[in-house]
């Protein structure tokens, strides 16, 4: 692009971003301050962070039922009785029972379900972390992103409008023709529209960012750190896709989780199979009462202490067919679960590759639409020129300015989708971490 061709982008890009800055005082926040705002007030994440804490309380629950536990019971209560001796009396008393499972199929299987439940929101609670900061990267750049096409929206608007009142000076002057009037005046028609657009797309995309962030747009507008002119556009590493493919099938956490759940589904089935197995319990007790009551009712014998140990057996003969049903109910769930994981699959291999190609079309695309604007600017430069020596339309102008700014949304569009995509790779994989938007922040501006 010529020196004059690179003079007139900064000039219309930088006219349009005063313009923006004049909308308020605002505070600057880059990547890694806005997820940090976002961590404490991502109702998502929070969410997600109860139901781990509360999943970890199913296996001392399950534990507790194979577990001995121990019972006192106490009373003590005034008779009324009609006898030859006695007319009321006192009775008072206790028992103290110990019960031991030995043996319970179905508690056993509902204390290795209970640890997959744990294992799996253990996972869950890893995947909505990794959800959280693609979440905010998304929301981030997604502000960028309308923040940069309101600019270009703002700048054509403006060259429109110029070309506008040029057409109208032309025509006053003889050198015009009203078509050309009328083609300004659509020209700068669509660039107001745009504009419209741009500016309330704005208005959403922050809206969806404060909405995680938690940040006030309306007493200290939200004003966040651009993208650098130039980023590094660095192919993924490993540069081949099956490998991406394969580190996602090992380490993608909802993929884990959806393991889990058919381990746990066939857990399940082995547990309604035990409602066939016999139960065995020992048990062992104290009892102990005293009563002052009549001696012709009590025998003569005021107080009683007993101690006993028991070993109980329950077979079970018949149930009206309900153990059966919960078998076949658990192999349904179980066959389910198994064509479930096998999706998942799919759709974690399907998401990887197009996330793959997503980097690889953004730096294919960055660099092409880099190269377009500047082919475009020195292009409109070299038809303003024209058609001040005669030799050019008005139409012409319109035209190639147009293209300039069709070019600009085309790059910003291009190195958007570009970032967007390596974060989405790491994050299908299973493999996005903090580091990776420290590593994104560095291509912010300070």
């Amino acid at each position: 692009m010529s020196k004059s061709g690179k003079r007139f982008l900064q000039s219309v890009l930088g006219s349009a971003a005063f313009c923006l800055a004049l909308t308020g005082t605002a505070h600057t926040d880059d990547l890694l301050q806005t997820y940090h705002a976002a961590q404490q007030n991502d109702s998502k994440l929070k969410s997600a962070l109860y139901r781990k804490q509360s999943a970890q309380e199913l296996v001392p629950q399950s534990r507790a039922s194979l577990l001995p536990s121990a019972t006192l019971t106490a009373q003590q209560g005034r008779y009324q009785q009609n006898t030859m001796d006695h007319d009321r009396y006192e009775s008072k008393g206790f028992s103290l029972t110990l019960l031991v499972p030995l043996y319970h199929r179905d508690r056993q299987y509902s204390l290795d379900m209970a640890k997959a439940d744990t294992e799996a929101a253990d996972l869950a609670y890893i995947m909505n972390q990794q959800e959280h900061l693609m979440r905010v990267a998304e929301r981030y750049f997604n502000v960028l992103a309308a923040e940069e096409t309101l600019q270009v929206a703002v700048a054509e608007e403006t060259a429109m409008r110029r070309q506008w009142e040029l057409a109208k000076e032309s025509l006053a002057a003889g050198t015009a023709v009203i078509t050309e009037l009328q083609e300004a005046k659509a020209g700068l028609d669509f660039a107001a529209a745009q504009w419209v657009a741009a500016r309330n797309t704005v208005d959403a995309r922050k809206r969806e960012l404060i909405e995680i962030s938690g940040q006030d747009d309306h007493h200290n507008p939200i004003q966040l750190q651009p993208l650098k002119k130039e980023i590094p556009l660095t192919t993924p590493e490993p540069a081949v896709a099956e490998q991406w493919v394969r580190a996602g099938l090992e380490h993608n956490p909802g993929l884990k989780v959806a393991h889990i759940k058919l381990e746990q589904a066939k857990q399940a089935v082995e547990k309604a199979k035990s409602g066939h197995y016999p139960t065995l319990d020992a048990t062992a007790g104290h009892n102990y009462s005293d009563s002052r009551g009549s001696n012709y009712w009590t025998g003569g014998v005021p107080t009683a202490k007993t101690d006993y140990v028991l070993l109980q057996m329950n077979v079970p003969l018949y149930s009206g067919g309900a153990t059966q049903s919960q078998i076949r109910q658990a192999i349904q769930s179980r066959d389910g679960a198994e064509h479930e994981l096998e999706q998942n699959r799919k759709e974690v291999e399907t998401a990887i590759r197009h996330a793959y190609l997503d980097v690889q079309t953004g730096i294919a695309q960055t660099q092409a639409f880099s190269q377009a604007l500047a082919s475009a600017g020195g292009m409109l430069q070299a038809t303003r020129e024209s058609y001040a020596a005669g030799m050019r339309t008005m139409l012409d102008v319109l035209t190639a300015e147009r293209d300039v700014f069709r070019a600009m949304r085309n790059l910003a569009d291009a190195r958007y989708r570009y970032i967007l995509g390596a974060l989405r790779l790491k994050f299908t994989a299973g493999q996005l971490t903090v580091q990776d938007l420290s590593n994104i922040n560095e291509w912010l501006m300070q």
